[in-house]
């Protein structure tokens, strides 16, 4: 996959459920709104719909709530040719959840997501980083014995996109994302005492701080995940790295070095 990838796109009057077939069934965390002209008015992300949901959606039908209400309307479009440096220096700066690629009259033609940046990093650098430089230490972790409400409150008073889950012995069992919300969100509306492992995705990839961060980032490319837990020896987690974290490791300036070292190294011979 190259940098910019095939556009997914919904309208302002598509219903709540529509989007979330799209979501679903594309299996993309985020959508550009489009108008009739193929022109972006606004961006969707996983967090959204579940945010709205929490705060305003317990009392209607999911086919009655329009993408114009929970829509970001705000977001950053930009012209083709970017490159990735460039790409995670907007990321980065902006703190933005997703690029929007226009033509030159406008219209939508592509969109960039993290995710694209972590193959990047995976399939360029090696020895540079450890997971530990950029990951966040000391995650949130509840219990797999968590109700799924409780972890969906969680999840958007805290603006987390996943959460580190625990057996009883404070080990790590299994994560649980926005992606997996997704999933039950007709369900989310009342105050369920459904358990979270019935939920969550069980024994998760994980990783640990002292290996190479492109072994974190090729993970998260090839197997289509945003989030990977760093456990210690005795499986318990020191902290989490995400799509968010490559995009830093990308964006300082030993990458850029390293990056132009090789160039000069190949054009070489």
């Amino acid at each position: 996959m190259g940098l910019v990838r095939e556009p997914i796109t919904v309208r302002p009057y598509d219903t709540l459920l529509q989007t979330l077939k799209v979501m679903i069934t594309d299996y993309v965390p985020k959508a550009i709104v489009s108008d009739e002209k193929g022109q972006p008015l606004g961006i969707v992300t996983q967090k959204d719909i579940l945010k709205f949901i929490y705060y305003h959606g317990e009392k209607r039908s999911f086919s009655s709530i329009r993408v114009s209400e929970f829509m970001q309307k705000e977001f950053i479009s930009v012209k083709e040719g970017l490159d990735y440096l460039e790409a995670a220096n907007i990321f980065e700066s902006k703190k933005v959840p997703m690029l929007v690629i226009t033509s030159q009259e406008g219209k939508i033609i592509g969109m960039i997501i993290k995710s694209d940046l972590a193959g990047f990093y995976a399939s360029k650098i090696r020895g540079l980083h450890k997971v530990k430089d950029y990951m966040t230490k000391d995650p949130i972790v509840v219990s797999t014995t968590e109700s799924v409400y409780e972890v969906f409150r969680l999840m958007v008073e805290r603006n987390l996109g996943r959460v580190i889950l625990n057996d009883s012995e404070g080990k790590v069992e299994g994560i649980i994302t926005t992606t997996d919300m997704l999933f039950v969100a007709p369900f989310l509306r009342g105050k369920s005492e459904t358990k979270v492992e019935d939920l969550m995705n069980p024994d998760p990839f994980v990783v640990y701080e002292d290996e190479d961060l492109a072994s974190a980032a090729k993970l998260m490319a090839t197997r289509k995940i945003k989030s990977v837990p760093v456990i210690n020896d005795n499986g318990r987690a020191v902290g989490i790295i995400t799509t968010s974290d490559i995009v830093k490791a990308l964006t300082s300036e030993s990458v850029r070095e390293y990056l132009y070292e090789i160039k000069m190294y190949t054009t070489s011979f």
